[in-house]
């Protein structure tokens, strides 16, 4: 459980530094962008590395009995949440209209665990995310951060970001149980 905890505080301390407005920019400033990017880049990597090998470490401790809906709840959530995040990363309506989809996906997904799992190991992950991503949203608002409008959005991107998040969502299916341990369905 050590790995799980110590990966978790890694990387949410590296994902809390952009909230930190005058911290990112002194490191920005000390660093330089290029480097600061990679060193975030590098240190969130280790995190994720550290959260994956402690998860499958820690010990099955169970906390609560999962609704018994939760898991189709979970199959619907979940590709919901996929396509919100490659639609985080593309010009499309979807980021336009939600300002903020690449979080509102991660805390879908986490929710959707919670309501599946009622271990120790993932109300730890899942709720971190979760809480992760409600903190962040309320900063991003609170900072006045709005998604980059550099591209227009285009229903062709829309299309696109529906298509890939759906596939995912058919390979997550159907590879859960040899990529993670537990079966999706």
């Amino acid at each position: 459980m050590t790995l799980l905890v110590a990966g978790l505080v890694l990387f949410f301390a590296v994902h809390l530094i952009p909230s930190v407005v005058p911290l990112r920019a002194a490191l920005i400033a000390r660093l330089g962008l290029k480097p600061y990017r990679g060193l975030f880049s590098l240190v969130a990597l280790a995190g994720l590395v550290l959260v994956v090998w402690g998860f499958a470490c820690a010990p099955f401790e169970p906390l609560y009995a999962p609704p018994a809906w939760g898991r189709q709840v979970a199959m619907v959530a979940v590709p919901v949440a996929l396509v919100l995040f490659v639609a985080a990363n593309m010009p499309t309506h979807i980021r336009a209209v939600l300002r903020h989809p690449m979080l509102l996906g991660v805390l879908l997904w986490a929710t959707a665990h919670l309501l599946s799992n009622g271990d120790l190991r993932s109300v730890m992950l899942f709720g971190s995310f979760a809480g992760y991503a409600v903190f962040d949203l309320v900063s991003v608002e609170v900072r006045g951060k709005r998604p980059s409008t550099d591209k227009a959005p285009r229903l062709a991107m829309d299309g696109a970001a529906i298509v890939t998040g759906l596939v995912a969502a058919v390979l997550l299916t159907v590879f859960h149980a040899t990529l993670f341990g537990v079966p999706a369905i």
